[in-house]
């Protein structure tokens, strides 16, 4: 790996602020990664309940009878040597990690939840791009976010501003 990609590489691992959209406006939010929770969908616009906090919570109550109930059938058809107790040992698995994921996503949101209404940030349905994000902070300015490349480190507009100033 080159420098540069290597620099561009931590710049996008240690960036202060993720952007994104609330569910209704135009307006872009700049939230650190702690206040981001689940965050947004990817960026398609589609209006995405899989990644909110209740459909979330709901899967994580749903998910946990199926796993158990799967390992315990697996458990009562082994003692039988039945072949179904593979199947239903290797669904209980699959069930089981998607609990843990479902945990997760619970965790982070709840945590998100907290960070944000601190700083009375709604929740970002929405991810806006670096490019979208350095727009919306020239025509908004904010004390807090500075229109650097650590702000903005996917941002091909400002990348080629600094390219044009180095090679100046």
């Amino acid at each position: 790996m080159d420098p540069k990609e290597k620099e561009h590489l931590n710049r996008l691992l240690n960036r202060p602020y993720y952007y994104g959209y609330a569910m209704r406006g135009k307006t872009i939010f700049a939230y650190t990664k702690e206040e981001w929770g689940i965050g947004a969908s990817s960026g398609g616009g589609d209006y995405n309940l899989i990644r909110s906090f209740h459909f979330s919570l709901a899967l994580t109550i749903l998910m946990a009878p199926v796993a158990l109930g799967c390992l315990i059938l697996a458990f009562v058809l082994l003692i039988n040597l039945q072949i179904t107790a593979l199947i239903m040992a290797f669904f209980g698995l699959i069930f089981g990690f998607a609990l843990l994921q479902c945990y997760f996503n619970v965790k982070e949101e709840w945590l998100g939840r907290k960070a944000r209404k601190l700083k009375g940030l709604p929740k970002p349905w929405w991810k806006a791009s670096d490019d979208q994000a350095y727009e919306w902070f020239l025509t908004h300015p904010s004390p807090h976010i500075h229109m650097t490349l650590e702000y903005f480190p996917d941002s091909v507009k400002l990348r080629q501003i600094a390219d044009n100033t180095a090679g100046n």
